[in-house]
């Protein structure tokens, strides 16, 4: 039972303690992106973790998405989107253009998708590099709208789901 707190919330860092599970985790969410993929993408900061190990597993590069207003570059040297989050928190992301990576095949990875609205800023982030989302993966999904068009389209891989 993954530990939920009182508003509702699980706490996914606990398992990374356990290197087992861990490792067990990453190699099922990799399964079905070997050599489909250049690039794995995540947000910060949870994201990171779980997305540079599946980077590793998949033999390929990662790409650090940030959160507003982190990147210590002027606006011109950013590209950004903004989005609406679960809490209905007005959000950005971010990506420096001098790491731009453009035309690749790329795998988004979150620890937990909830109603996809993270998701799809991140897509429309990296859509617009020109980039090809191959698929998403993560370990927990909240079922709604959104999120069961991805999973009845195997465009996302997960681990469990909360409905």
């Amino acid at each position: 039972m993954l530990p939920r707190n009182s508003i509702g919330k699980y706490d996914l860092l606990t398992i990374f303690t356990h290197k087992t599970v861990f490792d067990k985790i990453v190699k099922v969410l990799s399964l079905d992106f070997q050599n489909k993929v250049d690039y794995v993408a995540a947000p910060e900061a949870i994201g990171w973790i779980l997305g540079t190990a599946i980077a590793k597993e998949l033999g390929v590069g990662f790409i650090g998405v940030r959160k507003g207003d982190k990147l210590p570059y002027a606006k011109e040297e950013i590209i950004s989107t903004h989005f609406t989050d679960y809490s209905g928190q007005d959000k950005s992301f971010e990506i420096s253009k001098s790491s731009i990576v453009r035309n690749k095949r790329v795998l988004i990875v979150d620890d937990w998708i909830e109603t996809g609205s993270q998701m799809k800023a991140l897509i429309a982030l990296l859509e617009k590099l020109d980039c090809s989302i191959i698929g998403l993966a993560t370990i927990g999904i909240d079922i709604n709208e959104v999120t069961q068009k991805w999973i009845d389209s195997s465009f996302v891989a997960y681990i469990g789901s909360n409905i």
